[in-house]
């Protein structure tokens, strides 16, 4: 469902990603609007802007569409394809022109510009990582504004911000958001990503980028999910969600013989898999495929023989089962007839309806205290 920001003299038609799962929830935040209003400020010349973690869309649109960045370069930096998806949606729907936006992945170096406009990343780690970034491209003119929520703005954001650029000024609170600003201080910190670190039970040696899913831990639902794969041949396996890999790299191990696709909205998450397969078994890197996708959208009907997945259960900043819905739609059609999908979810979720109706059945191969695993078959 599209609704519309109004900026000055020009009203955005702006909606979310998938349009199907937005319901009523806007595709945009008063942080957004805190954000453009400040853009809308600026009264020198600005040669280049850039936009970071822009969640639908919505800041990109809304510089393009003022008159006073016409001639400005603007470079677009986001890590999530949802997010890269809904910018091209809104883009189109408000005939703004692509061609003037450079679109660069999260793992890409920072160009030089001398306005900057950032969302607060969700993930403190990715939080620092980009402050750290910010280091080599910050100076005397620039200018800096961060958008945040309130209830996104704990001790440790303004910590980081303090750490890594010096002091830290805020604009007043206006619809529960707010700006930070950050000032060039001459702060050269050590940048702390990817981490490296072992799982000795397995003999793996990881390497996490900053926003990769439970970074440089070992998830609990992931190692229960782990010792519980099935003994069975099959040709291709898709690690759905594959956050750092570690589905598919035990996939590698078991399927001698099978091809093993790691797909993950995030950009930091696969290159994070690539990593850990690069780093344990790179001899194994010929059958394996890292696909940045919104579920398996793009993924070929009837390819596949088991998916592994370890569902997400919020998109952004927003908790909503609607992507499970999808991975488990996407992961039928997907897989060949006899294929199955194992899930591994926490109890409270309630995945078992939703597997009966699209599946119908499912089998409970395994429970704690905390987890199920789920598998369902494709007739």
């Amino acid at each position: 469902m599209s609704q519309h920001l109004q900026l000055n003299s020009h009203s955005l038609n702006l909606s979310r990603y998938p349009q199907e799962h937005s319901q009523d929830l806007r595709a945009w935040s008063a942080a957004d609007e805190l954000l453009l209003d400040y853009a809308n400020q600026q009264d020198a010349i600005v040669h280049h802007i850039l936009i970071i973690n822009d969640e639908f869309g919505a800041l990109a649109c809304g510089v393009l569409a003022m008159p006073q960045f016409a001639h400005s370069q603007i470079t677009w930096l986001s890590d999530s394809f949802v997010a890269q998806q809904a910018l091209k949606q809104n883009l189109a729907a408000n005939q703004l022109d692509p061609q003037r936006l450079n679109i660069v992945s999260s793992t890409s170096e920072l160009p030089a510009a001398e306005l900057i406009l950032m969302r607060l990343a969700k993930s403190l780690n990715y939080l620092e990582y980009q402050l750290i970034s910010l280091q080599s491209i910050l100076n005397e003119s620039s200018k800096f504004a961060c958008g945040a929520m309130l209830k996104s703005l704990p001790k440790s954001v303004f910590s980081l911000f303090e750490q890594h650029l010096g002091n830290v000024t805020t604009s007043l609170a206006k619809k529960k958001a707010r700006l930070l600003f950050g000032h060039y201080q001459h702060k050269h910190s050590t940048m702390p990503y990817p981490k490296c670190w072992q799982i000795a039970e397995y003999q793996w040696q990881l390497k996490d980028h900053a926003n990769v899913f439970c970074f440089g831990k070992f998830d609990i639902g992931t190692r229960f999910m782990l010792q519980h794969l099935p003994a069975q041949n099959v040709e291709t396996v898709i690690d759905l969600g594959c956050g750092n890999g570690l589905l598919g790299l035990r996939a590698l191990e078991l399927y001698p013989n099978a091809q093993v696709q790691f797909c993950d909205e995030s950009a930091m998450a696969l290159a994070s898999a690539q990593n850990n397969v690069s780093l344990n078994h790179p001899e194994q890197l010929a059958r394996c495929s890292f696909s940045q996708d919104n579920g398996l959208q793009h993924q070929e009907s009837d390819s596949a023989d088991l998916i592994l997945c370890n569902p997400p259960f919020h998109q952004q900043n927003t908790i909503s089962s609607h992507i499970a819905q999808q991975m488990f739609r996407d992961a039928k059609r997907c897989l060949r007839s006899g294929g199955q999908l194992l899930v591994v979810a926490n109890r409270h979720l309630g995945y078992h309806p939703l597997l009966k109706s699209l599946f119908g059945g499912y089998k409970l191969l395994a429970s704690n205290s905390k987890f199920v695993i789920l598998s369902s078959t494709k007739r």
